[in-house]
């Protein structure tokens, strides 16, 4: 006998379907989250995000936070992004960093989630944002860069 996969995968928290978390729900559409402090998907605000640990002998040291940019205006930079980009792929200009768009719309969908004037976590979804952000400083509108440039390192 053999169970389909829709029945082995996991019982979303949120909708109630059977999907991975992070993986668009086939019947609803919904993208499924991990349950964060604060209540259902709703971290409280000044919450320190959660960091992926890392190896044993190379430990995760990254901030949990991005100083210097907050939620809204991170969310604003990817908002920007993704109405750019059709002009970006058709000018070839699209950074490498930034061509995974599911991972990159499972963050967008999940800002919302956060308080908009905490600063922006370094981890959504475990997907890492430092990488995005210094890629979308990369990318320019008539010249100037679509996020503001924060020193990462």
């Amino acid at each position: 006998m053999t169970i389909s996969k829709r029945s082995r995968d996991p019982i979303c928290d949120v909708c109630g379907h059977c999907h991975v978390q992070g993986v668009k729900c086939t019947i609803c559409g919904h993208v499924g989250k991990y349950i964060v402090p604060g209540g259902p998907n709703k971290p409280t605000a000044g919450f320190v995000p959660p960091v992926p640990p890392g190896l044993l002998d190379q430990p995760n040291n990254t901030p949990p936070w991005m100083q210097g940019i907050t939620v809204a205006e991170f969310q604003f930079c990817m908002e920007t992004f993704f109405s750019l980009v059709p002009q970006l792929v058709h000018e070839g200009r699209l950074p490498g960093e930034l061509s995974n768009m599911d991972q990159l719309k499972i963050v967008l969908d999940t800002l919302p989630d956060y308080c908009p004037t905490d600063q922006c976590p370094s981890y959504v979804m475990g997907i890492p944002c430092r990488p995005v952000l210094k890629a979308l400083q990369s990318v320019t509108v008539n010249g100037t860069p679509i996020a503001p440039y924060i020193a990462l390192d």
